[in-house]
């Protein structure tokens, strides 16, 4: 899941040349989940499972290691909803793309 999201933000550079600031607003979403998601009132927790899935990239793995949750097929899902989302995004990027170099 992770590496979709980079990877959508990655792709943002064919069009922008600096993609910087977008990228540490993503690496700050991402220290919120430092903090199991329990530990934030409802609207955040909508927001980091379902917007960004911080809480699956977080907390899902975390539980199951510990034994107190479960690998669940929603967040299988997920992650293969968002790599199907980053290729395709990439595949449109790649039809406005002319040259590195012109």
């Amino acid at each position: 899941m992770l590496y979709s999201l980079w990877f959508l933000l990655a792709t943002t550079s064919i069009w922008f040349v600096k993609i910087y600031n977008v990228t540490e607003v993503l690496r700050g979403l991402l220290e919120a989940g430092r903090f199991p998601v329990g530990s934030y009132p409802t609207l955040y927790r909508v927001f980091f499972t379902f917007v960004v899935p911080v809480a699956f990239l977080t907390t899902v793995p975390a539980e199951v290691a510990l034994g107190r949750g479960e690998a669940s097929f929603f967040a299988l899902f997920l992650a293969f909803l968002l790599l199907a989302l980053a290729r395709g995004f990439f595949r449109l990027a790649l039809r406005s793309y002319t040259s590195a170099s012109s």
